[in-house]
């Protein structure tokens, strides 16, 4: 997911709208209000939404599919993640960071930083896995 959303980011950017930024920025707030209120479906909703902006500005059918096809895997590892609130908050600072950088029109450190905010998701994964937490999640 890594390399596809940097992809979808550097092939975004020079084509992204303000239109596209608002999108950013309010499914960001939404996300900020999920995780302030624990509402882990609604911050998973914002966060699609949030991502689908690049996603979508980038204009390519098979980026898109082959991200689609890799969602509900990812899904499952973040409805885990954004349920212990592990990493909620950074996320929203990532997140305005991003949409900061993509209104900048800095193609190349925005698809940095988003392979970065990936890197740390990844950390925080290993450190459920590394705490047994996914596994209780399925015993549970």
């Amino acid at each position: 997911m890594r390399a596809l959303d940097q992809l979808a980011i550097e092939t975004a950017v020079p084509v992204m709208t303000e239109q596209d930024l608002q999108h950013m920025r309010q499914a960001n707030r939404d996300f900020e209000r999920a995780v302030a209120a624990n509402d882990t479906s609604a911050a998973l909703a914002a966060d699609d939404r949030y991502h689908a902006v690049p996603i979508s500005a980038a204009d390519n059918p098979v980026l898109s599919r082959i991200i689609e096809q890799l969602h509900p895997q990812l899904h499952r590892i973040l409805r885990r993640k954004f349920s212990t609130l592990l990493g909620g908050r950074n996320t929203i600072e990532h997140h305005d960071r991003l949409i900061d950088v993509c209104a900048a029109k800095d193609a190349r450190a925005a698809a940095e930083l988003s392979g970065q905010h990936w890197s740390e998701l990844g950390g925080h994964i290993n450190a459920l896995f590394d705490t047994n937490q996914f596994a209780e999640a399925a015993d549970g």
